[in-house]
C-alpha cells in the first residue's frame, strides 16, 4: 500500500469513527437534554425548544467525539492477544470522564459568559451546582456513556474490523 493509500485509509477510518462517535453522543446528549427539559417543565420553567436542544446536542457531541478520538490517538488502549481488556478499559474510561467533565464545566463557563453575561467562574460553578454529590452523579452518567463507546472500539480493535462487523451486524 502506498503512502497516499495509507493516508486515505487512515482519513476514512478516522472520519467513520468520528461520525459514529458524534451520532452516539448526540443521541445521549439529546436524551439528557430532553430529561432536563421535562424537569424544567415539571417545576414550571419553560424549557428550550427541541430544535435548539438537538443543535446543542449535536455541537457538543461533535466536540466531545473529536476530543475523545484525539485523546485515543495520543493514548491508545493497548490490546494484547490473550490479555483481558477490562482493566485498561476501566482506566481509560475514568481518564476520559475526567476530561469530559472538564470540557463540560468549561462549556458552562463560556455559556454563562457569552449568553448570560456572567463572569466565567460563576458559570463554571453552575456545573453540578458546585456540589460534590451532583458532580459524582454527572460523572457516573458520563462514565456509563463513555465506557460503552470505548468498549465498542476496543473490542473492534481486538478482533479486527471485518470480524467485528460480522459478529455485530452479521454477514
Amino acid at each position: 500500500m502506498s503512502r497516499w493509500e495509507k493516508m486515505k485509509h487512515g482519513f476514512l477510518h478516522e472520519t467513520k469513527k468520528f461520525l459514529i462517535a458524534t451520532s452516539y453522543f448526540t443521541i445521549w446528549f439529546y436524551a439528557i437534554g430532553l430529561y432536563n427539559q421535562s424537569q424544567m417543565l415539571h417545576f414550571g420553567v419553560d424549557g428550550a425548544d427541541s430544535m435548539f436542544s438537538i443543535t446543542v446536542a449535536l455541537i457538543k457531541a461533535a466536540f466531545v467525539g473529536k476530543f475523545l478520538i484525539t485523546v485515543e490517538l495520543l493514548m491508545p488502549i493497548k490490546v494484547n492477544k490473550g490479555k483481558p481488556i477490562f482493566w485498561p478499559l476501566i482506566g481509560h474510561s475514568l481518564i476520559y470522564v475526567v476530561l469530559v467533565m472538564i470540557l463540560h464545566a468549561n462549556a458552562l463557563g463560556i455559556e454563562g459568559y457569552l449568553l448570560h453575561s456572567k463572569p466565567f467562574l460563576e458559570g463554571l460553578l453552575e456545573f453540578g451546582h458546585a456540589k460534590p454529590k451532583n458532580l459524582i452523579m454527572i460523572a457516573f452518567i458520563y462514565w456509563l456513556i463513555i465506557v460503552h463507546y470505548l468498549t465498542y472500539f476496543t473490542v473492534q480493535k481486538a478482533v479486527g474490523e471485518k470480524e467485528f462487523k460480522d459478529i455485530f451486524l452479521g454477514k
